[in-house]
């Protein structure tokens, strides 16, 4: 059910980035012959950091497909969060989020909440991040059969970021989301992110998502993989 962003998966770090920043971002498949086949997505994330105690980035996102002349994939993002700093590598987080996509029967999710981020990093191994909150989430689906849903999630996760003479970034991140009152009923979510610098601001980008989905709407299966190339812009 969840729709990972294409734009990064790498947490973003307060002091980094001062002042207004951005990456835009694209891809596309086209294939004729035996298989006629069209995908593309297009992102941009924007954000502010003002170089002392808070940032504030936005995604937004959007990926259709078509194989054999049918739609076969129709999804939007769009996310926005406020990082705020309380002592060195201990921040608080307020986050909303709305995303569609119709091949899961996801009519409408969205989503807010937040949490605290507790952060290590070392020069030679890293930078590593976890989180632990909640959010309220309410999701309509387009199967007319499941219920509108109204839930509490207590949200967990896990970042690992590393950059190589600014050149190659690496990164990883882990959510595993359950809801209240019934363990049973969660989502996890896993991402992996290379990407490489091709020349100044332009990069190529290699992201592998995994998604699962305890409960799914009806009809639908309770995994999800991903795998995309796609060009960077940044801003």
């Amino acid at each position: 059910m969840a729709l990972q962003a294409i734009i990064t998966i790498a947490p973003a770090k307060l002091g980094k980035k001062p002042g207004i920043s951005g990456t835009l971002e694209g891809s596309f498949q086209t294939k004729r012959g035996n298989t006629d086949k069209d995908e593309y997505s297009a992102g941009l994330r924007l954000q502010y950091d003002n170089n002392a105690s808070y940032l504030v980035w936005s995604d937004f996102i959007g990926v259709y497909g078509e194989a054999n002349g049918e739609r076969n994939t129709n999804k939007t993002y769009a996310h926005v969060r406020l990082v705020h700093d309380m002592i060195e590598y201990i921040n608080w987080e307020l986050f909303v989020q709305s995303e569609t996509n119709e091949f899961t029967s996801v009519d409408k999710r969205r989503l807010g909440g937040g949490g605290l981020r507790f952060g290590y990093e070392d020069k030679s191994t890293g930078i590593v991040y976890c989180g632990i909150g909640a959010f309220y989430e309410y999701i309509t689906y387009s199967t007319h059969i499941d219920p509108t849903e109204y839930n509490w999630r207590v949200n967990f996760y896990l970042a690992y970021v590393k950059e190589i003479k600014d050149k190659y970034k690496f990164a990883y991140v882990a959510y595993y989301q359950p809801k209240f009152g019934d363990i049973d009923d969660y989502i996890t979510s896993q991402g992996v992110e290379f990407k490489m610098k091709i020349y100044e601001k332009l990069s190529i980008k290699l992201n592998l998502y995994y998604d699962y989905d305890a409960t799914p709407a009806t009809g639908r299966e309770k995994t999800d993989f991903t795998q995309l190339t796609s060009f960077t812009y940044d801003f």
